[in-house]
């Protein structure tokens, strides 16, 4: 059933934006007020079975994102417009009536600067600024936004500067309020790649939004996250393993950056910086120490390389650590590589493999990070790759973020409803779901 109004008129569809299992995007025209709005529909068929459980859950998530935009007033946060519920042809149908964002999302927008190499780690930093000022402003309203990524920041173009948009905080569909948090819900909740380890054991704090935060700015900065791999493995790392400092990946990056992203990605969240906001000051400190000349992304590329580095998580027990021991690892495109792990490697230590000697492959290097468990928990079969290429760029300055979690998205649930795509060559202008 195509939705062409709401409110007897007022608002009149123009086209549809994107639609998922439980709902749709669409392009608006607000007659009253001449202009253009996006509206998020989630009807009550929507669910597998209108009146179970899941549908009800669908539904008071929907709600509790419209208070939470509701109570947020600033310039860094998507504001709400409306919030209604309307019955048609015997279907019930709530929407949120939202900006239309032309110049879409920050996940985005670092995507079309990797391809022309113009962002800089002060630039990087001014993007960690603004995020951190509308999750600071949320916190001290008691809102936890614990679905923090590039996609979930809607962009405002800064025609002066190009390299200094506005961000606008979106999709809060899984935030919970920090006074009640320890005693909601136990449902998991979140991206695996950003998400601290109180989110996984549901137990979120404001601070969990610096780590993801922190996880953010690393990408930018090192051109991949701290941690990859399959859902599993990404929580057991979130847990277990303290991250590799990014100059790992990126060695122009300096120590005192290593430092703040390290103090902000500490497994207790008393070991953070005291506010999110201190975390951003601290980058933009130490960014500002660092030389002129530092350019982001782990190496250069030359002019057209197109090749990539693959990146994943080998698990070995503690026995294999203590002696060495070797993985036949699968590659995409069914290839295979040996890889050596050699005697006394630790917990979270970076292992860096040329990729296959062959013409037909564009991989250039293999990257390991490995995950020591206990023996009954170590699996001494082939791993496989799981994580998504990063393309290297034809310019050193910044790498395309890799992609680990495509796959593991599905978490953030439901009223980010992963299942919700953009319609072919149509930009979202609010994120029902996450590309990233």
């Amino acid at each position: 059933m195509a939705l062409e109004e709401l409110q007897n008129g007022r608002y009149r569809r123009l086209r549809l934006l994107g639609t998922g299992g439980m709902g749709e995007v669409y392009l608006m025209d607000d007659m009253r007020v001449s202009r253009q709005v996006a509206i998020k529909v989630i009807r009550a068929e929507g669910a597998p079975y209108p009146g179970s459980d899941s549908g009800k859950d669908a539904a008071r998530l929907f709600q509790r994102e419209a208070r939470a935009i509701a109570a947020l007033e600033h310039p860094n946060i998507l504001p709400l417009y409306d919030f209604g519920e309307e019955t048609y042809e015997d279907t019930t149908m709530t929407y949120m009536v939202m900006p239309f964002c032309t110049d879409g999302s920050l996940a985005g927008w670092l995507r079309q600067r990797a391809s022309t190499g113009t962002l800089s780690p002060k630039d990087i930093a001014y993007v960690i600024e603004q995020a951190a000022e509308a999750l600071q402003y949320a916190h001290d309203h008691q809102v936890i936004h614990l679905d923090v990524k590039p996609s979930n920041f809607l962009l405002r173009a800064n025609r002066k500067n190009p390299d200094h948009p506005t961000l606008l905080l979106a999709d809060f569909g899984i935030a919970r309020n920090s006074a009640t948090a320890a005693s909601s819900s136990r449902t998991i909740r979140g991206t695996p790649t950003t998400m601290a380890p109180e989110q996984w054991s549901s137990t979120p704090v404001p601070a969990s939004d610096q780590y993801a935060l922190a996880v953010m700015a690393y990408e930018l900065l090192a051109g991949r996250p701290p941690f990859v791999g399959s859902m599993e493995q990404l929580m057991y790392q979130h847990f277990s393993v303290q991250p590799a400092p990014p100059s790992t990946y990126n060695p122009q990056l300096p120590k005192a950056i290593d430092a703040v992203l390290l103090r902000a990605l500490a497994k207790k969240p008393e070991d953070r910086f005291p506010s999110i906001t201190a975390f951003a000051s601290a980058l933009e400190q130490a960014v500002n120490q660092s030389p002129a000349e530092l350019v982001v992304g782990p190496r250069p590329s030359s002019v057209g390389d197109v090749t990539y580095d693959m990146r994943s998580t080998v698990s070995i027990s503690q026995a294999e650590a203590h002696s060495g021991t070797s993985r036949k690892i699968t590659l995409p495109g069914g290839q295979y590589l040996n890889v050596t792990v050699p005697p006394g490697v630790s917990n979270g230590q970076v292992i860096r493999v040329p990729g296959p000697n062959d013409s037909s492959s564009s991989m250039s290097e293999l990257i390991l990070t490995i995950a020591i468990k206990e023996p009954e928990k170590a699996h001494p079969s082939s791993d496989a790759v799981s994580s998504a290429p990063t393309l290297l760029t034809s310019h050193p300055s910044l790498q395309q973020p890799s992609d680990p979690i495509s796959s593991v998205d599905l978490l953030t649930l439901p009223v980010s409803d992963p299942g919700l795509q953009a319609s072919k060559g149509q930009p979202l202008p609010f994120n029902p779901a996450s590309d990233h």
